[in-house]
């Protein structure tokens, strides 16, 4: 094998048979070697560049399979009535480009639906559209039998290693679908489930249950977007250097010590590699007023962020200058549960079985991550339209420390950030209002929808680029096509 290659054979899942914490050999934590510049979302494969084309690659390779690519979304959403705990779920992880997935469920998935999570760890030379689109293909393509949704795949770098593995999660209900029995859920408004799959590098100098806290809740985020925020059932998976191997029991005791009581963790699944790097992530299945189908988008719509941008940016700065009360800002924002903003803009959802009403319910909800604001713009161009960004809300403190000396590329890539909503003027109101006790939030107007070519317009007068590199080409509103 390589240096810095993936070491086969040493993917443990659902506890495996290595649980004896005795026999681990953890010489260090996830935040002994971790970069403040690549720390949480902001190590992730990029979208535009490599991760968007590869999916158009694996799209057109699995036409004549049973496996599909599902819409690019926060969070997969399966069928409806059924609960969390309703969902079996299967764990499987594959090096990519030598080996190929089981099919899922032994192929007996008995007319059931089969939604597929999957993560992708890959070193720098799988940062190529074609090599990574062409490796995830042929994993996909070894589940070919049932019929099999990729609900959400992900891809994180791992800087330090050559090649890379794929860990997968199969969803199905455990009763067939169509259950009209709502009394499940906790959530007297839940009707359905989403589910969703995410990992972040680690943090610098913080301890294994904040580190675990901090990837779980940024992992929940995008099912609470999709209106999931009932009965979360979190699977734990750390990708971590060979020689500093902690058992899964050992990374279920980090998730369960770091987060809320009423979540429920189950085993964790953790991968090995010959690099320095600590990658945390989670799978989460939660139950809300979930739906597959999108309203189309009102011709007056408004943006708004749930809170000023900039926790990641702040405690990276802080960390990097060692401004201690930046950093601590910063880590204050990135262990924020932000359940119960979510609750209250589920609130605003509609029923199931109520129509949309453009005057009340939010059109669409996303949360801000690891493109930061572009995600909010390319979540506009989806509907061929462009986000005409009036303001940009930064912290105070973020956007005085980043004007002085830029540090970071993107001050606005977040990491169990805020949330973005895009809804009319009059439903916008609606949440505000829903939001002004809810603690954690303090929404903020960024600007309007527009009809453009650009996935975004810059209306603020003001250089971006001294926060967010890529605002300079921005076009600005009144020059735009």
């Amino acid at each position: 094998m390589a240096p810095g290659g993936v070491i086969r054979g040493r993917l443990v899942a659902d506890g495996g048979v290595e649980d004896d914490r005795s026999a681990e050999s953890v010489v260090a934590g996830p935040g002994a070697a971790a970069d403040a510049r690549r720390c949480g979302c902001a190590g992730k494969t990029p979208l535009d560049r490599v991760v968007l084309p590869a999916r158009e690659r694996v799209a057109s390779a699995l036409e004549g399979t049973s496996v599909r690519l599902g819409p690019d979304s926060d969070a997969a959403v399966l069928d409806s009535g059924v609960a969390p705990a309703e969902v079996e779920r299967a764990v499987e992880g594959v090096a990519l480009g030598d080996e190929r997935p089981a099919v899922p469920f032994d192929g007996d998935a008995d007319g059931r639906q089969v939604v597929t999570l999957a993560c992708a760890f890959v070193g720098d030379d799988f940062a190529d559209p074609d090599r990574l689109g062409d490796a995830l293909a042929t994993a996909y393509a070894g589940l070919d039998g049932p019929e099999v949704t990729i609900g959400k795949g992900h891809a994180v770098q791992i800087p330090d290693i050559d090649g890379g593995f794929l860990w997968l999660e199969h969803l199905r209900a455990t009763e067939p679908t169509g259950s009209t029995d709502e009394t499940h859920s906790t959530d007297a408004g839940a009707r359905g489930v989403a589910a969703n799959l995410d990992a972040v590098h680690a943090f610098p100098d913080l301890p294994p249950p904040e580190q675990a806290r901090i990837a779980a809740l940024n992992a929940c985020n995008d099912v609470y977007a999709s209106g999931a925020t009932a009965d979360r059932i979190i699977r734990p998976v750390v990708a971590a250097p060979a020689d500093a191997r902690p058992s899964p029991g050992r990374v279920t005791d980090w998730f369960r010590a770091g987060l809320p009581a009423d979540a429920t963790v189950l085993s964790g699944s953790v991968l090995t590699h010959e690099g320095e790097s600590w990658v945390l992530g989670a799978s989460v299945v939660a139950g809300g007023r979930t739906s597959r189908d999108e309203p189309s988008l009102p011709t007056d719509c408004d943006v708004l962020v749930t809170r000023p941008l900039g926790g990641l940016a702040a405690f990276a700065l802080g960390t990097l200058s060692g401004d201690s009360g930046l950093r601590a800002l910063g880590r204050d924002r990135l262990g924020r549960d932000a359940l119960p903003v979510a609750a209250a803009l589920a609130a605003c959802r509609p029923d199931p079985k109520e129509p949309f009403d453009p005057a009340r319910h939010v059109a669409r909800v996303t949360d801000v991550s690891g493109e930061g604001i572009a995600g909010v713009g390319r979540l506009a161009a989806r509907d061929g339209r462009s986000l005409r960004l009036d303001r940009l809300p930064l912290h105070d403190a973020v956007a005085s420390t980043t004007a002085d000396r830029w540090a970071i590329p993107d001050a606005t890539v977040e990491t169990n950030g805020p949330f973005a909503v895009i809804a009319t003027p009059s439903a916008l109101a609606r949440v505000t209002e829903r939001l002004r006790d809810v603690a954690g939030a303090n929404p903020v107007r960024i600007g309007t929808l527009d009809r453009a070519d650009e996935p975004i317009l810059d209306a603020t007068g003001a250089d971006l680029s001294r926060f967010v590199e890529a605002a300079a080409r921005w076009p600005r509103a009144g020059d735009a096509r």
